[in-house]
């Protein structure tokens, strides 16, 4: 911005961050410029404010966009779920979903076997490994 920028400008690239956005690493550009461009005292400080107060809403609307993405694939879920008869595509669908909403690379559901005594992979997802979707623990 042009040096004796006036503080409206800076609060208007605050709101411009927030309506694009933008990642929050961003937000503390604003005050940095603005010091640079002769911005000082009681206007400074009002930015910097305005400034937390802007990062502040940017978290609530990341929060709020995880939230949305959630319910949308726990709905999916339940959809996929009542459309399934089979047991072993139940297992597959919950264990798939689960690893969606966590973010990982892999995930995998194990079950007791009682007769031989360990447990089993009974569903692998994000598992390229025979080994390991055929693992058994003592």
């Amino acid at each position: 911005m042009p040096k004796n920028t006036s503080v409206a400008a800076h609060l208007r690239r605050l709101l411009e961050l927030l309506a694009s956005g933008a990642p929050a690493e961003d937000f503390g550009t604003v005050a940095t410029e603005a010091r640079r461009g002769g911005v000082g005292g009681d206007d400074l400080a009002e930015i910097e404010q305005a400034t937390q107060a802007a990062l502040r809403v940017h978290g609530a609307l990341r929060q709020h966009q995880r939230r949305e993405a959630e319910l949308t694939a726990l709905f999916d879920t339940a959809g996929d779920l009542a459309a399934l008869r089979d047991l072993d595509a139940v297992l597959r669908s919950i264990v798939r979903r689960a690893r969606m909403l966590l973010g990982t690379d892999t995930a995998y559901l194990t079950l007791p076997d009682e007769e031989a005594g360990d447990t089993f992979m009974r569903v692998t997802d994000g598992s390229v490994s025979e080994l390991f979707q055929n693992l058994r623990l003592q």
